[in-house]
């Protein structure tokens, strides 16, 4: 599962970026903002009427609210997806006032559980905005950092409990360019301290004396593993185009991997696997367009 973080609104992908399924978060009772904001945006993209009217019939059948948690899968309307996936994440507006933006904890969980609810349902691409907006909200930077974090915990969930992961790509969508370079920033020092601290730990055994047990034979030095010269990342990092692995890569090119860092093709396979060398020294093998 390949995930992006793209300078587009979530509402205006390109064709060939289309996606099976838009998230986007809102409140238990199932109404919209009227102030600026993703409900104001969605309700404009989605057709402001029609959205009223099928908000409207789902809080009907609901009894009035839902909790919190819930995901409903909704007509697209007027967006380009195959449907609209609706999370509820924070209660209703109260006189007026919207209510607060849901926690880091609410946010994570409601990814994973959208996440869950396509993987079921033949999805292939999904597309989420920078969910968690309202008062007392996290940055829209972190927040998309999140979301990055709670894709890659789900793909590594369904690696460790062998499930088939049927989605090949996740889009997070903000059109300020200074938010996804600020978010691509953090998704990578999430990912790198991630991958840290799931390195295994050796425990050093305590040596017997040489007296007792004579000089240990020396072991071999390990193989000097492959790394990208610095300079190199360094100009790629601000020059390299994100991965897309809808594109065609050849042997030499950088690209920047939302989760892995800056990674430069070394081979490209038989079976069309790009073979790449990352930052962090490792070798991964990625599907592209061969």
């Amino acid at each position: 599962m390949d995930i992006s973080i793209l300078q587009a609104s979530v509402y205006e992908l390109p064709t060939s970026r289309r996606v099976g399924v838009i998230v986007h978060d809102g409140t238990t009772d199932l109404r919209v903002w009227p102030g600026p904001g993703p409900d104001k945006e969605l309700a404009y993209a989605y057709g402001p009427q029609e959205l009223a009217r099928l908000l409207d019939g789902e809080r009907s059948r609901a009894g009035g609210a839902v909790p919190v948690g819930t995901v409903l899968r909704l007509h697209p309307g007027r967006l380009h997806c195959d449907f609209l996936l609706w999370i509820a994440t924070r209660g209703p507006e109260h006189a007026g006032i919207q209510a607060s933006a849901p926690s880091e904890a609410i946010l994570t969980r409601a990814v994973l559980d959208a996440l869950d609810f396509v993987a079921t349902r033949n999805v292939l691409r999904v597309a989420f905005p920078a969910l968690g907006a309202g008062p007392s909200a996290i940055g829209d930077a972190e927040r998309l950092a999140i979301i990055a974090s709670a894709c890659g915990a789900y793909y590594e969930r369904c690696l460790e409990e062998g499930r088939a992961n049927w989605i090949e790509e996740v889009l997070l969508c903000d059109p300020r360019l200074s938010v996804v370079t600020a978010a691509r920033k953090l998704a990578r020092a999430v990912a790198k301290a991630a991958d840290k601290e799931s390195a295994p730990r050796v425990e050093s055994a305590s040596r017997p004396s040489r007296a007792s047990a004579g000089a240990a034979p020396k072991r071999p030095s390990a193989a000097r593993k492959p790394s990208l010269d610095p300079r190199e990342v360094a100009y790629a990092r601000a020059n390299a185009r994100p991965w897309d692995r809808n594109t065609r890569y050849r042997v030499g090119d950088f690209f920047v991997h939302v989760k892995f860092g800056v990674g430069r093709v070394e081979e490209i396979t038989p079976d069309q696997f790009a073979v790449v060398l990352f930052e962090d020294g490792n070798v991964r093998r990625l599907i592209h367009a061969g």
